[in-house]
């Protein structure tokens, strides 16, 4: 029994050793995993599987020698196993802008690829927060997505008939990329291929096509509403994670690089839809506007709140902390996002409300209980729980749905409510 004991005391120790050989002695891993953003929502099989995940990206900054400023600070990322397309994103109320913490299986590659693209083509190279804000705004970083009717694919949603034309110019360089099936579809060969892809499209279309296939960004006066919507959008978000870049690597932003990469990655996507480009004086103009918003140009500090939540389908509202909130009774549906270290019983002023909204046929998969001999009981009838502590599975970053007309108490800090 005693030689058991010390067996598994040795193999304890050999485990945290390997542990702190992979994050250092200053910061554990435990340490690291606590600043992703779901750490509460990680369980025992999440966590061994980041430990892998982050052992390969801290061996990648020493092998590829990636410098500081590539790498993704820990405090913008999610955990995400590979066969999850789950996301967090982060919404600034004060820019009424949204971007995704960056799923960890990602990490690794958008890093890689960014310095690589860097030390090949220095500060022509597209910028980080640019693919970033596109792959987001894309496809929720979601490999499996597909959008335009079965057209795009892809993180970068890459459409159909760009991949065919980039096939018929090079198929050399492409085919590295993605393929096309027997009945036409296209497919990127990896999740690796979808990150390192705009990272050569851009720097090659141009090099090789870009004054001519192209020439259109110079005819066209402007686009139609939607592509200076979009655009807007890329360039709120890659400003906004610039920004929260330089809250932990403090390197100023090469203004006449960053443009010209924002310029041509938006360009070139909607041209590679059939749309129309944005003339680049009204890009300047465009890239302006949203520079005045930000009120202090590139970078200034964020008081950023997050939330779990799908930020290119719908602004949230945001509660006055002075006054309880009456959801509206106008016919959509409004959804309460759980704030980090907050509990659902917190919103409302009253037991009763919280158990006519939990037991809402929209909020099915919530519920309440108490402990009972070491066995959760789930709560239907408040009057005969007598004394019990109740709780409920209603965990941060959980959407709950509000019956129009229910209050919400007073909160000690900004709501996040959607509408659906």
């Amino acid at each position: 029994m005693q030689m058991r004991r010390g067996l598994i005391l040795l193999i304890a120790v050999i485990s945290i050793l390997a542990f702190n050989s992979v994050f250092g002695n200053n910061a554990s891993g435990k340490s690291d995993m606590q600043k992703l953003v779901n750490f509460h929502r990680m369980n025992s099989k999440h966590k061994a599987n980041y430990i892998k995940q982050r052992t390969a990206q801290t061996e990648s900054w020493e092998k590829n020698k990636i410098p500081k400023n590539f790498r993704i600070p820990v405090e913008l990322q999610s955990y995400r196993g590979n066969n999850s397309a789950r996301y967090y994103g982060l919404y600034n109320p004060d820019h009424k802008t949204g971007v995704g913490y960056v799923p960890s299986n990602l990490v690794q590659h958008y890093e890689e690829e960014a310095w690589a693209a860097y030390q090949d083509l220095g500060a022509d190279a597209p910028s980080l927060s640019i693919i970033l804000a596109q792959q987001f705004t894309e496809s929720s970083f979601n490999p499996w997505a597909s959008g335009d009717n079965n057209m795009s694919q892809g993180l970068p949603q890459l459409y159909r008939k760009t991949a065919q034309y980039l096939y018929k110019k090079d198929k050399e360089t492409w085919k590295q990329f993605f393929y096309f099936d027997k009945y036409g579809k296209h497919h990127f060969r990896s999740v690796r291929a979808m990150i390192k892809f705009p990272f050569v499209f851009l720097p090659e279309v141009k090099q090789y096509d870009f004054e001519h296939k192209f020439e259109g960004i110079r005819r066209y006066n402007g686009a139609g509403e939607s592509a200076v919507k979009y655009a807007e959008k890329i360039i709120k978000r890659s400003l906004f994670y610039e920004e929260l870049f330089a809250q932990y690597n403090e390197i100023p932003l090469d203004t006449t690089g960053f443009k010209q990469n924002l310029f041509g990655i938006i360009n070139l996507t909607l041209m590679s839809r059939g749309e129309h480009p944005i003339h680049p004086d009204f890009m300047d103009e465009l890239l302006s506007n949203v520079i005045a918003q930000y009120q202090s140009g590139y970078v200034r500090n964020t008081y950023a709140k997050h939330c779990v939540i799908p930020v290119y389908e719908n602004e949230p509202i945001l509660a006055s902390q002075k006054s309880d909130f009456i959801i509206p009774t106008d016919g959509q549906d409004y959804y309460l996002i759980i704030e980090d270290g907050r509990l659902l019983y917190t919103y409302f002023n009253d037991s009763e409300v919280v158990m006519q909204t939990i037991s809402h046929e929209k909020n099915k998969e919530y519920y309440l209980y108490y402990n009972e001999n070491k066995k959760k009981v789930k709560v239907n009838n408040l009057r005969k729980v007598g004394n019990r502590q109740i709780y409920s599975n209603v965990k941060p970053g959980d959407k709950v749905f509000i019956p129009p007309g229910t209050v919400l108490y007073s909160p000690d800090s900004n709501l996040a409510v959607r509408i659906n």
